[in-house]
């Protein structure tokens, strides 16, 4: 029972911090040169996940700009809304999912402390 609560609030650290690394991707789409960084779970011997971040340096889009003095390529971010989109109800399902796996938990201890009483 320890063992499922355990690996739930494993599950639940790693789908938020998920969900803040995509909200800083998401934040930074209009910064020029950003790049975004992805989460990673990776399984641990004790039943539970660690999230792991990568940044992803694969070049964002180059566009010309005028900076006053001529224009200059410049290179944007490589967030795509779309897929950050997608990472956030991932997130936050995860993050449900999670939660209701140690309210179950809580709801079979406290029924195994109703029938010992």
């Amino acid at each position: 029972m320890i063992g499922a609560i355990h690996s739930a609030l494993s599950g639940l650290t790693a789908f938020s911090r998920q969900i803040e690394v995509t909200a800083h991707n998401v934040a930074n789409v209009m910064t020029d040169g950003f790049k975004k960084s992805r989460t990673e779970f990776v399984s641990v011997e004790n039943g539970g996940v660690l999230p792991v971040i990568r940044k992803d340096d694969s070049a964002g889009p180059t566009v010309l700009r005028d900076r006053g003095y001529g224009p200059i390529q410049a290179e944007l971010s490589n967030v795509d809304l779309g897929e950050e989109a997608v990472n956030q109800i991932i997130g936050q399902r995860g993050f449900e999912a999670n939660l209701q796996a140690i309210k179950t938990a809580d709801d079979m201890l406290g029924s195994i402390l109703d029938i010992k009483k």
